[in-house]
């Protein structure tokens, strides 16, 4: 379970996260948007408190700690950034189990993997490794598209995910979490290990592509994306190990 505390020295707030083992499952959810999920007030406040009584740690003088966002709507974050209204980010993936490789648990792809070259050389390992002619070779790959193969195809289907948390009623408390990210499914995909949020533009580093993402139309939907910088992660490598920390050079590009 995963909490948002904020420590605050001279009123500047630093997000950190801290573990607290709470289950909580009373949140109101828009029917009209199942992306979208509110909690009511006071049973934010009332989980916040419970949280905090738990929580008492060590502090130097001149700080307080003070709780943020709770588990229930910040859920095993991988990347996490804060743009300049306190509106946080963060990805999570929902392809490392079974769409996104180590090498450690496939040794006969080492010689294999360390030949390819490019992100091409890469799919085209998958596409032979794991074709549907295999499929009774790699039953240990999970039939996720449901048409009785164990092939590459089966790599298409989860997905990375991108949320945006906010305290919409400015009690200091995260109320909202919306998912504004719900792509990026290739087979040669990897986990979405960064994620950066600058102005109206969203970058996510997503091997083999740091993206930049746009809301074309105000509905909070990251809908519009370029590739901007590619051709990462080309080997099969430490599942979760690649692309990560995306950060903005001096001259705001």
């Amino acid at each position: 379970m995963k909490e948002i505390f904020t420590i605050q020295k001279k009123s500047q707030p630093i997000f950190i996260i801290l573990f607290a083992a709470l289950l909580f499952s009373s949140c109101n959810q828009s029917a009209k948007d199942l992306r979208i999920k509110r909690m009511d007030s006071a049973a934010v406040i009332g989980l916040a408190r419970a949280i905090e009584s738990q929580v008492k740690p060590e502090l130097a003088e001149g700080l307080s700690l003070k709780l943020w966002g709770v588990d229930s709507l910040i859920i095993s974050p991988i990347a996490i950034d804060i743009d300049d209204s306190g509106k946080l980010y963060y990805t999570t993936t929902g392809r490392q189990i079974n769409s996104e490789f180590d090498i450690r648990a496939h040794q006969d792809w080492e010689i294999g993997s360390i030949q390819l070259q490019t992100i091409d050389d890469k799919r085209a390992f998958l596409h032979k490794t794991l074709s549907p002619e295999n499929s009774d070779k790699n039953k240990w790959l999970k039939d996720m598209n449901k048409d009785s193969s164990h092939d590459w195809r089966d790599m298409l289907v989860e997905k990375e995910k991108v949320y945006r948390v906010e305290d919409i009623n400015g009690d200091g408390l995260a109320d909202k979490s919306q998912l504004v990210v719900d792509d990026f499914h290739d087979e040669v995909t990897d986990v979405a290990g960064g994620v950066l949020i600058n102005g109206k533009d969203l970058y996510v580093g997503v091997a083999p592509d740091l993206w930049r993402m746009k809301d074309s139309n105000g509905d909070g939907i990251a809908d519009e994306k370029t590739s901007i910088s590619s051709g990462y992660g080309v080997h099969i490598g430490f599942g979760g190990h690649g692309m990560s920390g995306v950060e903005m050079g001096p001259d705001g590009r």
